[in-house]
């Protein structure tokens, strides 16, 4: 694209990875077994790119790094609905891409990888319950997330975090996940009963 237009997006965030609760890649940068793979979610509540609208839209984003991520060497590949017109297909990736720049992880993330695969277009299958949300794309992805439960008392815990200079979200449940498995033909891993989050997340840019 010749120019980046302004953009911003309020989204509902699912977030699935393979560390440990809490993901020490929020602490310290570094993954719980070395290396960092994760199925992270959007549904769009609100948003527009230079004047397209982007209300209501889902996309998914499929990442793997072969160590922390600020050491690079990553692929990633993104998955927007096929209700999306030619118009936000593009703007969708532009900005989940990086290269519509902004704040958010997708500018920042930009830089570490070595393999940006094509998007693909597909029916995206998006669950919105709170800490049991979830989202699929058949035959290719799915995850779901479930609260924690307090061993003793068998409740249902009310977990969250907050990082006040979080670049992805700055206040989060943290849930785990039920199911998490991805087998394309780029990508294939598997981290069910691992960490998770849900949180409502604001972006704009340049």
């Amino acid at each position: 694209m010749d120019s980046v237009p302004r953009w911003e997006l309020e989204a509902d965030y699912i977030e699935t990875c393979n560390c440990d609760f809490g993901c020490p890649c929020n602490f310290d940068g570094f993954p719980t077994d070395g290396r960092c793979e994760a199925l992270v979610a959007y549904h769009i509540r609100s948003g527009n790119f230079g004047g397209v609208l982007l209300d209501g839209l889902d996309f998914i984003l499929a990442y793997s790094w072969p160590g922390a991520i600020h050491e690079g060497n990553g692929t990633v590949q993104i998955y927007v609905t096929d209700r999306a017109t030619p118009e936000q297909r593009v703007a969708l990736t532009e900005i989940a891409y990086g290269r519509a720049g902004g704040n958010g992880a997708f500018a920042i993330f930009a830089d570490t990888f070595s393999r940006v695969l094509e998007p693909e277009f597909v029916p995206v299958e998006m669950r919105l319950e709170g800490k049991r949300s979830g989202f699929a794309v058949r035959g290719i992805l799915e995850a779901r997330v479930t609260p924690h439960v307090d061993p003793v008392s068998g409740k249902e815990a009310d977990v969250q975090m907050v990082l006040p200079q979080g670049f992805i979200w700055k206040r989060a449940h943290a849930v785990k996940s039920a199911a998490m498995r991805i087998a394309s033909q780029a990508l294939t891993f598997g981290y069910p009963g691992k960490n998770a989050f849900v949180s409502l997340v604001k972006y704009e840019g340049p």
